[in-house]
């Protein structure tokens, strides 16, 4: 399997590896990943701007038995939380050191390495009590990737007045939602079709539903996103990578070209969120869009500090 299409299914199904290749295997094989899942060895984009020797704020504190290590770097407001990925923790993995880079000098932003927490809404009460503890008032704006954006959602339930404005980058999206969309991407069943359509429409529709992702209780945690339902009239940017049908390669070409469609409508769907909302497109980045194309991070970043600076 390509690593384009295992990050494509990590991020989607987040712990759901087909193993489906070009001579064709047949049965689908749940593969937990746990939450320190070394990141794969991306080369940033060269930046013209130097963090500062030091942040602005650092420290390492206690939310309750066990302590969040944190930086932030610049001044001014609205604040920018960082909500990273599943296995990733960016003080010490740099994975958003490129878009620490381009916004510091505009407003303040921080990054946090989050504790390995049973459910979204443990993330979410973890953060709420590192932001009360630093203190740090708001509101923010939460930018969150990939798993992060099931707990950035959650907080902004639970805090909806502490959130400014929510970026979702290539954000995972609850895994029976996401196969309904995916399910679109096949012809209606019929028994004189290619066999190769009815294994690929069975390997990925009938793969096992994960049920966690290291300490992450999935099915839980989905059920805490669903609950957290719309976001009103937040300003809300969602941001997807540019699914390829090489993605998709061992399934029939005509259904990986359909698949990366549908993976492109999941993520457009997010946008809907909100009565705000706006989606955008990395057309040169996968799944860590902070490292391939931190551009469109920091561009989205300083659309919605203006906007909310001036209202």
């Amino acid at each position: 399997m390509s690593n384009r299409r295992q990050i494509t299914l990590i991020n989607f199904a987040i712990v759901i590896a087909l193993s489906i290749v070009a001579c064709g295997a047949t049965s689908p094989t749940a593969m937990p990943i746990p939450e320190d899942t070394p990141l794969p060895t991306i080369t940033p984009l060269p930046t013209t701007t130097p963090l500062p020797a030091t942040p602005t704020m650092t420290g390492n504190i206690d939310v309750g038995g066990y302590k969040l290590l944190y930086e932030c770097y610049g001044e001014g407001s609205p604040t920018v939380i960082v909500e990273a990925g599943g296995g990733d923790k960016p003080v010490v993995s740099f994975t958003w050191k490129a878009v620490i880079q381009g916004v510091y000098n505009t407003t303040r932003i921080c990054i946090y390495d989050r504790a390995e927490v049973r459910t979204s809404e443990d993330a979410a009460r973890d953060l709420h009590a590192l932001l009360n503890n630093i203190p740090l008032p708001g509101p923010y704006i939460i930018v969150a990737h990939s798993l992060g954006g099931w707990h950035a959602r959650v907080y902004t339930h639970l805090y909806p007045q502490d959130v400014a404005g929510l970026i979702l980058v290539d954000t995972t999206t609850i895994y029976e939602d996401t196969i309904k969309v995916l399910a679109t991407a096949f012809p209606t069943y019929s028994p004189d079709e290619a066999p190769a359509i009815t294994r690929d429409r069975e390997a990925l529709l009938q793969a096992p539903i994960p049920s966690t992702f290291g300490a992450l209780d999935l099915i839980t945690s989905a059920e805490q996103v669903r609950q957290a339902g719309s976001l009103g009239d937040l300003p809300l940017i969602v941001i997807s990578q540019d699914p390829k049908p090489d993605d998709w390669r061992g399934f029939d070409p005509m259904i990986g070209q359909q698949l990366a469609t549908a993976i492109l409508k999941v993520q457009a769907d997010l946008a809907t969120l909100s009565s705000q909302g706006v989606f955008m497109v990395a057309k040169t980045s996968e799944h860590f869009i902070s490292m391939h194309d931190p551009q469109i991070i920091i561009d989205a970043l300083a659309q919605m500090v203006e906007k909310i600076r001036n209202h």
